[in-house]
């Protein structure tokens, strides 16, 4: 059993044949077409948030992602995560915990976020609302959508749900890449083959560029799949995995 992340990265025969379009060239088409103005809370385009010196990226962004995710399931909005001790806490404890599961790293003595990372992931939790307004929705947002597993991949867990639009939070300095959007198409997939067929649209948001991409699902797969409609890519999706033996000939 293997993970979506994982899943997206490899197997690079198959992706081609099921979208032989999503190439180097269509996602940089991507990067530039599909891209979405964002706004800050008084209207003025939204700013990215810089990496500090000595911080530690990769956990500033998770907190920002489970602080957002804490304040929105108490119904409180995200410019109040550092006035709450415990949400602090609980939020730094499951940052660290997500990027030991994907690092596989566990070390001995966990460090606390620094002030500067507190501040730097209080900036980046904001810009989670600059992502609710574009989605058109303070309400319908559901954070840690759930998939069951499917032939060799593993059950998943989402990143977030707003309004209709699957949402992948990529926290990076880079652009979009090809493997996210096969990460989506994936989640996608999973969802269909669960009987279900939630959203209309996917998202890639990325709190740390402020940059929201967003795209209709039909008309994506369409595109890059030369053709063929939602139903079919999706549905050859789940019968790959559910009757292919994993190997080891796999392309990450």
């Amino acid at each position: 059993m293997i993970s979506e992340r994982t899943f997206a990265k490899s197997f690079a025969s198959f992706w081609q044949e099921l979208v032989p379009l999503l190439t180097p060239r269509f996602v940089s088409l991507f990067n530039e077409a599909y891209k979405k103005d964002l706004v800050d809370d008084v209207g003025a385009p939204l700013r990215p948030v810089p990496i500090e010196p000595g911080t530690r990226a990769d956990i500033v962004a998770e907190f920002a992602f489970w602080g957002a995710r804490l304040l929105h399931e108490s119904g409180r909005d995200p410019d109040d995560l550092l006035d709450d001790p415990a949400m602090v806490h609980e939020a730094s404890r499951k940052a660290i915990e997500v990027v030991q599961h994907y690092e596989g790293s566990k070390p001995k003595v966990l460090q606390p976020l620094s002030a500067t990372e507190l501040r730097e992931g209080l900036a980046l939790a904001k810009n989670y609302k600059s992502l609710y307004r574009a989605c058109g929705s303070f309400k319908s947002i559901d954070f840690g959508p759930r998939f069951q597993g499917c032939g060799f991949l593993n059950a998943a867990e989402g990143d977030l749900s707003v309004d209709g639009t699957l949402v992948e939070v990529k926290t990076t300095t880079r652009k979009i890449a090809g493997s996210d959007l096969r990460q989506l198409i994936t989640y996608l997939a999973l969802d269909a083959g669960a009987d279900r067929h939630r959203w209309s649209h996917v998202s890639i948001f990325n709190p740390r560029r402020g940059t929201f991409h967003h795209a209709d699902v039909n008309a994506l797969l369409l595109r890059i799949s030369g053709g063929k409609p939602r139903v079919d890519v999706l549905s050859e999706l789940v019968e790959f995995v559910q009757a292919t033996e994993l190997v080891n000939d796999r392309t990450f």
